[in-house]
């Protein structure tokens, strides 16, 4: 483990990546059945779902140069990441071409379209929830199964385990 306490992985488990894990997927559960409610919730909790899972991709250890590439995330002295919670990172080189281009994409527009005001450019919103899903999975794999925990998460079962999630958006 890294910078942690015992005490401080088990509040980041139980308190922490919960709260990070129901801002990731709101608007995925939001947008389920047509949308009567308020549109500006509707979309913070879009911003909200792309930053939290840039965070998570950061954990991870993944993050993106400036053209477009996929590469290992180098946390600052008070980032905490996979290996500090006792998770492993992603290695990017094993990510499938699919994979890589749909999380270039999702970090793209995290950082282009909500966490900067920057000129219009294309993103890919309709791979969203795609990328969340994704995002979910490897959150599973690296966080929750390297470390003996269960990923408590309610989502339509046909995201996590359909061989194309594509039809599940």
């Amino acid at each position: 483990m890294g910078k942690l306490s015992a005490a401080q992985v088990e509040e980041y488990f139980a308190i922490h990546l919960p709260y990070r894990t129901r801002i990731l997927m709101a608007h995925y559960r939001m947008t389920r059945q047509p949308w009567h409610g308020d549109l500006a919730q509707l979309e913070a909790a879009f911003e909200a779902s792309l930053i939290t899972g840039r965070m998570y991709l950061n954990v991870l250890g993944v993050s993106k140069k400036k053209h477009d590439v996929l590469v290992p995330f180098r946390p600052k002295d008070d980032d905490v990441s996979a290996a500090d919670l006792g998770g492993t990172s992603v290695d990017i080189s094993a990510l499938m071409p699919d994979d890589v281009a749909l999380l270039i994409g999702f970090l793209k527009m995290a950082d282009k379209g909500a966490a900067h005001l920057t000129l219009p450019m294309p993103h890919p919103v309709d791979q969203t929830h795609i990328a969340i899903v994704r995002i979910c999975e490897l959150v599973k794999a690296h966080l929750y199964d390297a470390t003996g925990r269960t990923f408590e998460i309610t989502i339509a079962p046909c995201l996590i385990t359909a061989p194309d999630r594509r039809a599940c958006s």
